[in-house]
């Protein structure tokens, strides 16, 4: 029970007393809504007070007396204000601002300070200094002694607060309403644009009717058309054995296609005709919008604002000034279209030019690829034939050699050979062993069994692809090529 008790003076000074506010003992709140300099001096002494006697990290005393203990335990109603946060009752939110609760899933909850340490007391006030430091405004009775003591006389409750701003709101709408009027003179400005609008609509349409009449005089095919359709009703108006030679034979004409053929004809030169002439129309109209919308843009700002200054200033002097200069920047736009028509026309001739010379640099490229690859061949077939006449010279020879080594073959008085040994550098010839008068290899092939190898020098070697036999300047032992089969 104490320590439910101790617990208990822990909540906030001002919601263990009743809801109502501080700056009126009663309850009935004043009609300005405001709080004087000495009733916020008394809240704040009381809350002080209150803190202080309070078991919280900030004002721990032992002072504290038994009936207060006792009271905190017997009070049920400061008990459920000790609760950390609660649904507000219809009644309570009668009673409360509708912009001082927090929503949450559909239910109107009341504030509490998230601050560690705070025993999460009720968010009752907001700081209205202006050069407050603290890192939040709105607090509990907890954040008022420890950011906002230094300027205690500006701290405001949340309530008056809300009501303070709604009244605020209803006199800036009132204020708004009285000035943000139609002027009188509307009217009379719609007049004159009215005949503005007007006079350009009809001089629109007098432009329109000349350019229609003008092509309409112009059209020369129409007359024609008119006297080829009528020979053609009169054609088929008179029976067969009625009509004259020339109209029998203008009727096989016109079963030909004659008369077909010029009427294709009409009808493709008034297209051309038409088309040319709209395009014109078109490029003429774009040239007088362009300058209508040149002007009107001049005569207005940046903001489509008509700029009323006094013909006598010297503002008005350099507006006009203004105005022709971009005038004339306008006419440089309006010519430069042309000058880039120009310059794309020569841009095109140049490329033309420039394609047509590199068609003919391709061309001789091409050519030049052609002759040379027509070299070539020429070359790769003269050495085809130089490879088969030295093909056809190597086997002359290896059939000499071969018809020169089978004559050699009948009378070969030495063992035949035709691989190299493993015990020496490999060569082509065999060496002859004048110990014996026989062929070996290498001495090791010749071995120990009858005698020993006799090594000599000079030596004789036989060729094993030729066997021609020569005499070297080498001993016996010791590998030699024949320099005319070696590859």
């Amino acid at each position: 029970m104490k320590k439910q008790s101790n617990k208990s003076l822990k909540t906030e000074p001002t919601a263990r007393r009743s809801n109502k506010s501080p700056t009126s003992p009663n309850g009935n709140q004043k009609p300005d809504d405001l709080f004087t300099q000495s009733q916020v001096n008394q809240e704040l002494l009381k809350t002080q007070q209150s803190f202080r006697s309070s078991t919280g990290p900030q004002g721990q005393t032992p002072s504290i007396s038994n009936s207060k203990v006792t009271q905190s335990v017997t009070s049920p109603v400061r008990n459920q204000q000790k609760r950390p946060s609660q649904i507000i009752s219809k009644q309570q939110l009668q009673n409360m601002h509708e912009r001082s609760v927090i929503k949450v899933l559909g239910m109107n909850m009341e504030a509490v300070c998230p601050k560690k340490n705070h025993e999460k007391n009720k968010m009752l006030y907001i700081c209205q200094y202006g050069d407050c430091k603290a890192d939040s405004r709105l607090g509990c009775s907890y954040c008022l002694i420890e950011s906002h003591n230094d300027h205690s006389s500006q701290i405001m409750e949340v309530q008056t607060f809300c009501k303070i701003f709604d009244d605020r709101k209803k006199q800036f709408k009132n204020m708004s309403e009285t000035i943000l009027q139609v002027p009188d003179k509307t009217a009379q400005v719609n007049n004159y644009f009215e005949q503005l609008r007007d006079q350009l609509i009809d001089r629109l349409n007098q432009i329109e009717k000349n350019i229609l009449e003008s092509i309409q005089e112009e059209l020369a095919w129409k007359p024609l058309q008119k006297e080829i359709i009528n020979r053609i009703d009169i054609l088929s108006s008179k029976l067969i054995f009625d009509m004259t030679q020339d109209e029998l034979k203008e009727s096989l004409e016109f079963i030909q296609g004659k008369h077909f053929k010029e009427l294709e004809y009409i009808k493709q030169e008034t297209n051309n005709y038409l088309t040319q002439k709209i395009a014109l129309v078109e490029q003429i109209w774009n040239d007088y919008k362009t300058q209508l919308q040149t002007d009107l843009t001049h005569q207005i700002n940046d903001y489509n604002k008509i700029a009323f200054l006094d013909p006598k200033s010297k503002e008005f002097a350099e507006y006009k000034m203004k105005f022709f200069e971009k005038k004339q920047i306008k006419l440089n736009e309006l010519s430069q279209p042309y000058q880039q028509q120009l310059e794309i026309i020569q841009e095109e001739e140049r490329k033309a030019e420039l394609k047509k010379q590199e068609e003919m640099r391709i061309q001789q490229q091409i050519e030049q690829q052609r002759k040379e690859e027509e070299l070539k061949k020429e070359k790769q077939r003269q050495k085809q034939i130089e490879e088969q006449i030295i093909k056809q010279k190597e086997a002359q020879k290896n059939s000499e050699r071969q018809s020169e080594r089978d004559k050699l073959l009948k009378n070969f008085p030495y063992k035949l050979y035709n691989e190299d040994c493993g015990h020496r550098t490999k060569c082509n010839t065999i060496p002859i062993f004048s110990c014996c008068n026989k062929a070996y290899p290498c001495s090791q092939c010749h071995g120990y069994l009858a005698h020993p190898p006799r090594i000599q020098v000079p030596s004789y070697r036989y060729c094993m692809k030729c066997l021609e036999i020569y005499l070297v300047v080498y001993p016996t032992n010791q590998a030699i090529n024949c320099l005319k089969c070696q590859k």
